[in-house]
């Protein structure tokens, strides 16, 4: 199959699984006439959080403050013990948990550094888990973490329909989620499937789009590979969302809803600010300075946000070029 035919097909079945998600929202919602809820109206509850001082950890937390909930942050030292008293301790009377702990993905994969990587997730998970399971009276509901890495590169992903694929991101992916599916059955568990955390604020963006800001677009990867991504402002509601609707439950992937393309992700930047010239960086070039870390650049996959678009929920990025126009308004 040519490029151009995979591609085809991708966009046919990208665009089969949104019209799927978007109608079943439909048909839910079909002679209703209550006013839709907001992120306000949610009952207001107590949040653990691990990795409360990260990138989306701390915006999660200031959120959640601003809505009127009350934050448990579960520091690093919690998890360092023997022991899971202390931190079962911490989680007494918490309403939910969200589980954002791991070492930063986007650095190469030395052997030492991959170890970090798993013991981050699966360790981090496990003792909380372990945690939760000897309370009384656990949380109502725990949120892990996860990634649309844990997808192939080829096609476009659902959520209940699609395996792992055999790569060391979603053998990680996979492993993290397990060790999440051991909590107590009484706790309702998600496992959100992150896309690429995009803000101008921080993460993988300011480096994606610091040659833009001096007239050149760098692109990488396979031009027409995709590219899931989500805003960090959609991310931290979705989480909230979720963590609000106690019908959500399994698998959720957090993407934006309207697919996009490492070319289109290129060519909305280079719009956006202006540039005049446009180079590609080849994959040998990002093998070479990341190793197998590259993989998630070079390796997109295309994964449908079915259960939020499903439930309703409201993106306030629903594709690239708004997202590039919100985040960056003095450069439009």
């Amino acid at each position: 199959m040519s490029s151009a035919e995979r591609r085809s097909a991708e966009e046919m079945s990208y665009s089969l699984k949104v019209i799927r998600s978007r109608a079943g929202c439909f048909r839910q919602r079909a002679g209703a006439r209550r006013r839709k809820r907001t992120l306000s109206d949610f009952k207001v509850m107590n949040v653990a959080i691990t990795g409360s001082s990260g990138f989306i950890g701390s915006h999660l937390s200031s959120r959640l403050a601003v809505l009127g909930h009350q934050v448990t942050p579960l520091w690093r030292y919690l998890f360092t013990q023997e022991s899971v008293d202390c931190l079962a301790e911490a989680l007494a009377g918490c309403d939910a948990v969200i589980n954002l702990a791991g070492a930063p993905i986007d650095r190469r994969w030395t052997d030492d550094y991959k170890k970090e990587l798993v013991e981050s997730r699966i360790m981090t998970t496990r003792k909380l888990v372990e945690a939760v399971n000897r309370l009384h009276e656990p949380p109502e509901v725990m949120i892990s973490t996860s990634a649309v890495g844990y997808y192939s590169p080829s096609g476009c992903h659902g959520e209940e329909d699609d395996p792992a694929a055999d790569s060391f991101l979603a053998e990680l992916c996979l492993a993290w989620e397990k060790e999440a599916e051991l909590v107590n059955g009484s706790v309702r568990l998600v496992r959100t499937r992150f896309g690429v955390v995009l803000s101008p604020d921080g993460g993988a963006l300011p480096r994606m789009v610091r040659p833009a800001r001096f007239g050149i677009t760098a692109s990488v990867g396979d031009p027409d590979h995709s590219f899931s991504w989500v805003a960090l402002e959609d991310l931290v509601d979705a989480l909230i969302f979720i963590m609000g609707k106690g019908d959500i439950s399994g698998p959720v992937n957090v993407t934006a809803p309207e697919r996009t393309t490492n070319r289109e992700f290129y060519k909305a930047a280079a719009e956006h600010f202006h540039t005049r010239l446009s180079i590609h960086v080849p994959d040998a070039v990002l093998r070479l300075l990341m190793g197998e870390a590259s993989q998630v650049i070079t390796r997109g996959q295309c994964a449908v946000p079915e259960t939020l678009l499903r439930e309703g929920f409201e993106f306030q990025y629903p594709d690239i070029r708004t997202f590039f126009n919100k985040a960056f308004p003095d450069k439009s």
